[in-house]
């Protein structure tokens, strides 16, 4: 069964993992929407006839992000090698048709979580 070790291995992270991940995604995603407005905002005022027009590139923004996320959690122990303090730490799996045919999985026994990203102004100590 070496496969089914490696799938499992794959598919199991920290849930903090898995939300750095998603939180990254969503930074990396408004980045080239940005990027993309600012390109056309540069193709418009060098062209010669979109230049002569008081034409703005249009802007994205996602002020809000709601997600929910199946998974399969669990508790496993984590061992600091130099303490040989134990702590716990909560893994998770997504659920997909694959993950619960592999492993025989319930859905029934899944945890539902609710994730909302919401845009807020920088502290204004980092505001020029």
């Amino acid at each position: 069964m070496p496969d089914t070790e490696i799938i499992s291995d794959a598919l199991i992270k920290p849930l903090s993992e898995v939300l750095l991940s998603v939180g990254k995604s969503i930074v990396e995603t408004q980045h080239a929407l940005d990027r993309n407005s600012a390109d056309t905002q540069i193709l418009i005022e060098n062209d010669e006839v979109l230049s002569q027009y008081d034409i703005k590139a249009t802007w994205y923004h996602m002020p809000e992000i709601d997600l929910e996320l199946k998974m399969s959690l669990s508790v496993h122990e984590k061992t600091n090698i130099d303490t040989q303090i134990s702590i716990p730490v909560l893994m998770s799996s997504p659920l997909n048709a694959s993950y619960t045919k592999n492993f025989d999985y319930d859905v029934a026994g899944s945890s539902l979580i609710k994730v909302k990203i919401v845009s807020t102004p920088p502290p204004s100590t980092l505001e020029a």
